[in-house]
């Protein structure tokens, strides 16, 4: 059995990457692994309460940005808090490595390089599992393949476009897969007393749901009911009020954030996911492990998550012609494509489980690799010291000092 720890992207439950990585964990601590946690302060407390129900040992570190300096989101405060906090990160988790005798470093998104630097300087493996495309917002990490390459004992990436995109750009190693995993509810579906459309999911531009609402409103039923379930961005979701007023959409209702959001569907509904793109659908999981019939855009993520579960309905991306084509002929056929989607969810619940989502890094993991000493680890104290003399009282009290200055934006 080995110490693993996980080096998380966001530190909430609101993600593909964060919610399929529990399941992991989760799992390998069953069978008999030490796994640890350490992620950026969100101040998420269900996050912290999940990893301290499951029993895994989760840090939370302070953060002017957890990712890569250019990649997605913010930085909150100055270049100088930005790199003082980077050392600190490299030394926090340097001292989380020693302490918990850690085995394995695994970083759980391409956003983060921590866990790859501290691994290196400490000769131990360390996994790289990526979630993200390099397009678009993620495009950036494009210059950063090489550092990727170098400082990976081995790489997985989502089964399907994304392994197939990865292994084309890094074709002189090989490129490992798996696929997010989320735990499927037995709850049954509520029962309904009349068909409506649902999509579960953030309003975001990226989930694209103002393709879906233009789709309704040119399908013209307004007797058919639109629901709209989970949290938003709050300029897409003033655009999607805003279309919803203009063109006087009575019948569509938006759910907001639900701890249950599949508590809110019944057995008569009809799943769509516009999504401009995904690194996989598990939304669309979810639907199809529900029975429930579902429409899809033709993103990557969606298409590869069809190429293990075999079943769904695609439209064209922008097509929203099509998608209204779609959305008629299910109405009309509704009895005929449940029927359809109830005739696979065995199948689908077997083949849809943690352990053949993880398969080749829960084999990987088991290996003894026989490591070199990377030439960066003479550059460990200068990479991880924030102080002369981190040990002495005096640097400890500075360093204290210093850190709240900063957290407060007195010290620039």
């Amino acid at each position: 059995m080995k110490n693993i720890l996980f080096v998380s992207p966001t530190g909430t439950l609101d993600n593909g990457a964060e919610i399929s990585i529990f399941e992991l964990q989760k799992q390998l601590k069953s069978k008999g692994h030490h796994v640890v946690n350490i992620t950026q302060a969100s101040g998420d407390t269900p996050y912290r309460d999940a990893f301290e129900k499951a029993g895994i040992k989760n840090y939370m570190l302070n953060a002017v940005k957890w990712w890569w300096e250019d990649a997605p989101g913010p930085i909150q405060g100055t270049e100088r808090e930005l790199y003082h906090y980077y050392r600190e990160h490299l030394d926090r988790i340097q001292k989380i490595v020693d302490d918990e005798k850690i085995d394995l470093v695994v970083t759980n998104s391409v956003n983060m390089f921590q866990g790859a630097v501290v691994a290196a300087m400490k000769k131990i493996p360390h996994f790289w599992i990526i979630h993200e495309f390099p397009e678009g917002e993620f495009s950036y990490y494009l210059d950063k393949l090489d550092f990727v390459n170098d400082y990976s004992t081995e790489i997985f990436a989502v089964q399907g476009r994304l392994q197939e995109k990865l292994q084309a750009l890094l074709p002189d190693r090989t490129i490992h897969s798996f696929y997010p995993f989320t735990q499927i509810s037995d709850e049954k579906l509520q029962v309904g007393d009349k068909t409506r459309l649902v999509s579960v999911g953030r309003l975001t531009e990226r989930k694209n749901q103002l393709e879906l609402i233009e789709a309704y409103q040119r399908l013209n039923q307004p007797e058919v009911e639109l629901l709209l379930i989970g949290n938003f961005d709050k300029d897409y979701k003033e655009k999607v009020v805003s279309f919803i007023k203009a063109n006087k959409l009575d019948n569509v209702t938006l759910a907001g954030p639900q701890d249950k959001p599949w508590s809110l569907v019944t057995d008569k509904d009809i799943f769509i996911g516009p999504s401009k793109m995904e690194t996989f659908g598990l939304v669309y999981v979810e639907a199809l492990s529900h029975g429930i019939p579902s429409i899809v855009s033709d993103n990557p993520g969606h298409q590869s998550a069809y190429d293990i579960l075999g079943f769904g309905q695609f439209y064209e991306t922008g097509n929203v012609m099509q998608l209204t084509n779609l959305i008629a002929d299910n109405l009309r056929d509704f009895d005929i494509e449940k029927q359809k989607s109830l005739s696979v969810l065995e199948k689908i619940r077997v083949t849809y489980s943690v352990d053949n989502a993880y398969r080749e890094v829960i084999q990987l993991l088991e290996v003894d690799f026989n490591l070199k000493s990377q030439s960066i680890r003479h550059l460990t104290k200068i990479l991880t010291t924030n102080d002369n003399n981190s040990e002495s009282l005096i640097a400890k009290v500075k360093h204290i000092i210093k850190s709240t200055l900063i957290k407060m934006r007195i010290l620039r």
